[in-house]
C-alpha cells in the first residue's frame, strides 16, 4: 500500500448504535506532527502506522473515546473509514465512522443569515445564530475558533459549522446547513457543554421571517470503500457516496423508515458485491449511477403519506 499525508481537517458521519441514525462531526488528524483531535479535543498518545495509512487510539489511554481509522485518497481527497466508540464503550465489529477531507467550495457567507434557534424536540426560541461573512455570534456570544468543511455530492455540497469549548466558547456545536423548499435558510446538529456528544439532533435553527421550527431535512451520506485485493495488500480503494436528500416533512416515522430502507438497500447491495481475498472487481461506473438513482427513488417514494 503506497503511503500518504493523510493530515487534514475531516468532516464525518457517524453511524449510531440503532444502525439508522449518523450524525455529523469533525475530525482533525496531523500526521507528521502524528497528532489528532476529535470534537475539539487532543487524543492522548494516538498510534500512527504510516505505512498502512491507520491511525487508532484508546479510551484506556485517558481518552473520551476510541478508534481505529484506515485513511485513503479518492480523486485526489483524503477520507478514512474506521470504527468508533465513546466512553468505555468496545469498538464494534464494523466501521461506524466515515470521512471525508474536501475543502468546501462554498463560502460561509452562502449561509449568512439570522437564524432563530430552537431546541429540538420544542417550539420555543432559545435566541438566534448570526452567520456575517467570516463571522459567527451564536445567542449573543463571538464563537472563537470554528471549523467550516464542505463535501460534494451528485446533489450539491453539504457544509458543516463546529466549535468547541476548548477554544473559549460556551458550548460545543456541530451543525450542517441546508436550505428548505421555500427558500429559507435552516441548519440542524447537536450542542452539548460537557460529557460526550449527544446521540441525537437537538437544535435546529431557520432564517424564515415568520418562523417556527425547521422540520429536520434529512440528509444520509453512507461513505462505502469498496477493496479490490490481493492476499497481503490494498490495490485499489474507492469511495462510493451515496447521497439522499429527503425534502418533504414527515413525521419520524417516515423519516426512520425512510433511513432504514436505504440502509438495508445499501447493506445488501454491499454483501453480494464484495470481493472474496485474491479476487478482483471492476469498477462500474454506470451501475453505480443507477444504483444511486434507484435509491433516491425510493427514498422519495417513502417520504410521502401512504
Amino acid at each position: 500500500m503506497t503511503s500518504f499525508d493523510y493530515s487534514g481537517t475531516y468532516m464525518s458521519s457517524w453511524l449510531q448504535p440503532d444502525g439508522k441514525t449518523y450524525l455529523p462531526g469533525p475530525v482533525v488528524v496531523d500526521a507528521t506532527t502524528q497528532s489528532a483531535s476529535v470534537n475539539g479535543i487532543a487524543i492522548k498518545s494516538p498510534q500512527f502506522d504510516t505505512a498502512k495509512n491507520q491511525v487508532s487510539w484508546t479510551a484506556a489511554s485517558g481518552n473520551t473515546c476510541s478508534a481505529n481509522l484506515q485513511f485513503y485518497q479518492n480523486g485526489g481527497v483524503n477520507g478514512f473509514v474506521g470504527a468508533y466508540a465513546q466512553g468505555g464503550d468496545p469498538l464494534p465489529t464494523s466501521n461506524n465512522l466515515f470521512g471525508s477531507a474536501g475543502v468546501a467550495t462554498q463560502q460561509l457567507s452562502t449561509w449568512n443569515g439570522t437564524y432563530t434557534v430552537y431546541p429540538s424536540p420544542g417550539t420555543q426560541s432559545i435566541g438566534t445564530m448570526v452567520v456575517s461573512n467570516n463571522s459567527v455570534t451564536y445567542i449573543n456570544n463571538a464563537v472563537q475558533s470554528f471549523d467550516y468543511t464542505g463535501e460534494k455530492t451528485a446533489s450539491g455540497e453539504i457544509d458543516q459549522l463546529a466549535w468547541f469549548t476548548g477554544d473559549g466558547n460556551k458550548q460545543n456545536m456541530i451543525l450542517q446547513f441546508a436550505k428548505d423548499s421555500k427558500g429559507d435558510l435552516t441548519f440542524y446538529g447537536t450542542t452539548w457543554t460537557g460529557g460526550n456528544q449527544p446521540p441525537e439532533v437537538n437544535v435546529t435553527g431557520t432564517t424564515a421571517k415568520t418562523p417556527t421550527p425547521p422540520t429536520i431535512q434529512v440528509i444520509l451520506v453512507l461513505m462505502m470503500q469498496s477493496t479490490t485485493t490481493t492476499a497481503t495488500e490494498v490495490t485499489t480503494e474507492v469511495t462510493t457516496e451515496v447521497t439522499t436528500e429527503v425534502t418533504t416533512e414527515v413525521t419520524t416515522e417516515v423519516t426512520t423508515e425512510v433511513v432504514t430502507e436505504v440502509v438495508e438497500e445499501i447493506i445488501a447491495s454491499a454483501a453480494s458485491g464484495f470481493a472474496a481475498p485474491g479476487s478482483i472487481i471492476p469498477a462500474d461506473a454506470e451501475a453505480d449511477a443507477l444504483a444511486a438513482d434507484d435509491l433516491v427513488r425510493k427514498a422519495q417514494y417513502l417520504s410521502k403519506p401512504h
